[in-house]
C-alpha cells in the first residue's frame, strides 16, 4: 500500500470506511477519510485493506475482485444489495442478503426454467443455480450431494431452504403430489421450531437435515427429515420480549371448541410454559390462526408429547 492510494480502514459503525494513506508508520498507518477531509486517524497495518479503483463497481463473483479481502467483499455485497441483487458468488459458495421485501420475478416459474441445466456462473448468482449444480453433480457423479444453509437469525435460511426444495421438486419432480407434500411439510415443522425473539418475530430456533430422494431416473420420489434439533431451553423459559414456539399460541388462538375443552385451552398466560415471556397472540398472522383439520390432528399429537399443563 502506498501514500495517496484508496484503502478501506476500520470504522466503529460501518465496519469499514474509505480513505487514503497520508503517512506510514512502523506498526500503523495514518488515514484521511474521504468524507472528512483534513481529519486523520491511526489504524493498525493489518486492519487496513487496499480498495478497488471504482468502489461503486460490483461483480457477480467476489473472486473477480482485483483485491479480495474482507472490506472489498463486504462493499461488493453492499453495492449489489442496493441494486436489489441479493445473491453474490464466492466461487461455488453463495452469499444471500435478506431484502425484507419481495423482489418481483426473482423466484418465478420462468426463473426456475431459466436456471434448469445451466452451469454455475453462466447466469447471475441465485439459490436456484446452487440447487441445480447439486442435482447435476448427483446425476453425473452418482453420489449424494449436500447443500449447507447457514447464517445468523433473520438472514433468510428458512426461506432459501424452501426455494431449494421448490426448485428441485418443480424441475425434477415426478408430477405426483409427493412433490407438493415435501414443500408443504415446511409450515408444520416451522410451527414447532419457530418462535418470536427480540430480533425476529419468526425466528427458526431449530436445525433440520432434510433428505430429498431420487429414483433411478433422477426424479424426486420422496423426502425425509432425518434430524430435527430443537432449542429445548426455550420450551421451559423465555425472555420477557420473546415467546415459546408458535404451536402453543396457535393452539390457544385457533383450536376448535371441542379441542379447547378437551385440552383445557385458554389464554397463554394461564400456562407456566408461556406466562414468563411475551404471551400475546395478537402478533400471529391470519394464516397462523386458521389451522386446518388435517394439520390440527398432527398438532394435537405433538402437544401431548410436550405435556402442556
Amino acid at each position: 500500500m502506498e501514500d495517496g492510494k484508496p484503502v478501506w480502514a476500520p470504522h466503529p459503525a460501518d465496519g469499514f470506511q474509505l480513505g487514503t494513506i497520508v503517512d506510514i508508520g512502523a506498526d500503523s498507518l495514518t488515514i484521511e477519510p474521504l468524507k472528512q477531509k483534513g481529519k486523520t486517524f491511526l489504524a493498525a497495518v493489518n486492519q487496513v485493506f487496499p480498495a478497488e479503483e471504482d468502489v461503486n463497481k460490483h461483480v457477480e463473483d467476489n473472486c473477480s475482485l482485483m483485491y479480495l479481502n474482507e472490506a472489498t467483499l463486504l462493499n461488493n455485497v453492499r453495492v449489489r444489495y442496493s441494486k436489489d441483487k441479493i445473491y453474490t458468488f464466492v466461487a461455488n459458495i453463495l452469499i444471500a442478503v435478506n431484502p425484507y421485501y419481495d423482489i418481483p420475478k426473482l423466484y418465478s416459474p420462468e426463473t426456475i426454467s431459466k436456471y434448469r441445466g445451466r452451469s454455475l456462473g453462466t447466469l447471475p448468482p441465485h439459490v436456484y443455480a446452487i440447487a441445480d449444480k447439486a442435482y447435476r453433480d448427483m446425476k453425473v457423479l452418482k453420489m449424494s450431494q449436500s447443500i449447507i444453509v447457514s447464517g445468523e437469525s433473520g438472514a433468510g435460511k428458512t426461506e432459501n431452504t424452501k426455494f431449494v426444495l421448490r426448485y428441485l421438486t418443480s424441475s425434477y419432480g415426478t408430477g405426483q403430489d409427493i412433490d407438493e407434500r415435501i414443500v408443504e411439510a415446511n409450515p408444520l415443522l416451522e410451527a414447532f421450531g419457530n418462535a418470536k425473539t427480540v430480533r425476529n418475530n419468526n425466528s427458526s430456533r431449530f436445525g433440520k437435515f432434510v433428505e430429498i430422494h431420487f429414483n433411478e431416473k433422477n426424479a424426486v420420489v420422496g423426502g425425509f427429515v432425518s434430524h430435527y434439533l430443537l432449542e429445548k431451553s426455550r420450551i421451559c423459559r423465555q425472555s420477557k420480549e420473546e415467546r415459546n414456539y408458535h404451536i402453543f399460541y396457535r393452539l390457544c388462538a385457533g383450536a376448535p371448541e371441542d379441542i379447547r375443552q378437551k385440552f383445557h385451552l385458554g389464554s397463554p398466560d394461564t400456562f407456566r410454559l408461556m406466562e414468563n415471556g411475551c404471551s400475546t397472540t395478537s402478533g400471529l398472522s391470519t394464516r397462523d390462526r386458521s389451522v386446518s383439520d388435517k394439520r390440527f390432528k398432527l398438532v394435537v399429537l405433538f402437544k401431548a408429547s410436550f405435556q402442556v399443563v
